[in-house]
């Protein structure tokens, strides 16, 4: 029987934290522990408010077939959400303490590792040091946009930590554009798309799927992410006021600054339904069940792992123009626009007003998700890894 290959990978944030990267983390460590890896995970509990406030916390040391998890406690009630302009405070936050745990280990257990995987700037410095002292090939991922000024410090560092990377994984957009403008290597970069379970996340009885979450025959616009003010959850909110009242504004969502306003107006106005966190395991049904998808994310960021999972389920997007989003997608799925609330009313007006387009653009949606959020990207990933 041939011998598993090791993947150590370091990921300050896994679950049950939420999130996109969270999600793309552990949907690659499922993938690899499937196909002959072993993988060890070293992250921190929940460090999130919206996640560590309601429990949620996940065991110390978590077995599983062909897979490890270590959860370090930390210090939490979303410091990092405070500190996140600061970047060496984060990384001073972050990084030390985790360092240590990782290399107490790897000189116990090295022989086990063939390939140390970092998720993020700060779990590549820690790697960088690792790869130094154990001589094992690195991967790291990239996931968010840092907006670096050429020649700047801060761009100095990251291409410094980066550079005794073997292979980076950057999503298709700016964030490859801006690796490179830093000075790394085109061929240190492999660009893919985020993926989905293409079984799951795919359209259904859309009138099915509203009767089953209590919205039978409405109009729904739906928003999926935290409601920190960057995701722009208060431009729908505003929109929503200056569109007929049959249009039904569903916000899933966890705790954050813009909650209290959420759950404040659906008190208040029918049309506005706040639902709360869902079980990730059930999210597809609300992607299939709604009309529009919105992002209205109000910063430069990667492309959210809810672009391609609202998409494969047949949901057609008015989405922000800022960011790595306008990279993968296209105006027969998609309205792209600057995220403010007239913007937003405007276009899902055009939309719920003119539903033979709004109809097209559902239809267009699956084939332009299984060309572009297929487990192709996941492979690309793992065959990356397994030839380093």
């Amino acid at each position: 029987m041939e011998k598993k290959k090791g993947l150590f990978v370091i990921a300050p944030f896994f679950r049950p934290s939420l999130g996109g990267a969270e999600t793309y983390i552990n949907e690659l460590c499922e993938f690899f522990r499937r196909n002959n890896f072993f993988v060890y995970v070293f992250s921190y509990q929940p460090l999130y408010s919206f996640s560590s406030a309601i429990g949620n916390k996940g065991e110390k040391r978590e077995k599983l077939e062909n897979m490890e998890i270590r959860r370090l406690g930390w210090i939490g009630n979303d410091i990092f959400h405070k500190l996140q302009n600061y970047p060496l405070v984060v990384f001073l936050y972050l990084t030390p303490y985790l360092f240590l745990h990782c290399f107490f280990w790897m000189l116990k257990n090295h022989k086990k590792i063939d390939v140390i995987d970092a998720e993020g700037l700060n779990a590549a410095f820690i790697a960088k040091i690792l790869k130094f002292i154990f001589r094992k090939k690195v991967t790291v991922s990239i996931l968010a946009l840092y907006n670096f000024a050429p020649g700047s410090l801060f761009s100095k560092i990251v291409c410094w930590t980066l550079s005794s990377a073997d292979k980076i994984f950057v999503e298709k957009g700016k964030s490859k554009e801006e690796l490179e403008r830093i000075g790394l290597p085109p061929d240190k970069l492999v660009i893919f798309n985020q993926w989905v379970d293409q079984n799951r996340f795919k359209p259904a009885d859309k009138e099915e799927m509203k009767n089953q979450l209590g919205w039978k025959d409405k109009f729904v616009v739906l928003f999926v992410g935290r409601a920190i003010p960057e995701k722009g959850a208060n431009i729908l909110l505003e929109a929503s006021k200056n569109l007929s009242d049959d249009v039904i504004f569903a916000f899933i969502s966890s705790i954050g600054p813009a909650m209290e306003d959420i759950i404040k107006e659906s008190k208040t106005r029918e049309n506005i339904i706040f639902v709360g966190e869902v079980n990730p395991l059930e999210l597809h049904k609300y992607y299939q069940a709604c009309d529009i998808f919105c992002l209205p994310s109000k910063y430069e960021e990667g492309v959210a792992r809810v672009v391609s999972e609202a998409i494969s389920c047949g949901a057609p997007m008015v989405a922000s123009n800022m960011g790595s989003t306008p990279y993968v997608l296209e105006e027969g799925v998609a309205r792209l626009i600057y995220p403010n609330a007239e913007n937003f009313a405007k276009e899902i007006n055009d939309l719920y007003t003119n539903q033979g387009n709004l109809h097209q653009m559902a239809e267009n949606c699956r084939s332009f998700a299984i060309e572009n959020f297929g487990e192709k990207n996941i492979r690309l990933i793992y065959e990356t890894v397994d030839s380093i």
